[in-house]
């Protein structure tokens, strides 16, 4: 697993992996500090996440999915970032593809939003009714 940061040419739909440690123990510490109950029903993730992890990572053979918060005591503020997976080992950054000796880009992703509080508007065929 690296520990690299990201860098400005990151794909659509990835964050930086310091934020993306951040949110993360955010989560931790709201498990551990909060009496109140987390609400979270439901995670809209785009497509573009989907077919970028697709794209850049063509030898994934699964994602993990994390959850965290953009504030340690906010849990409307619930994020989850995708991470893809290859011979079983998380893979938080990738090479830039024609960059030079060094360079990566996030291989996280989340431009996910929780319900609640961002919850569908439309009442019908949805579990978050």
């Amino acid at each position: 697993m690296s520990t690299e940061t990201t860098s400005t040419n990151d794909p659509d739909g990835t964050i930086p992996v310091d934020i993306a440690r951040d949110w993360a123990e955010n989560w931790r510490t709201y498990l551990s500090t909060s009496s109140s109950e987390f609400i979270a029903r439901s995670f809209l993730i785009p497509i573009i996440d989907f077919q970028n992890i697709l794209l850049y990572n063509p030898d994934a053979e699964a994602v993990r999915a994390f959850i965290g918060l953009e504030s340690a005591t906010d849990p409307l503020s619930a994020k989850l970032m995708l991470v893809p997976v290859e011979n079983g080992q998380e893979v938080l950054v990738k090479a830039i593809v024609g960059g030079g000796l060094g360079d990566s880009q996030s291989n996280i992703y989340d431009f996910t939003k929780a319900c609640p509080p961002e919850c569908p508007v439309t009442v019908g065929d949805t579990l978050d009714a």
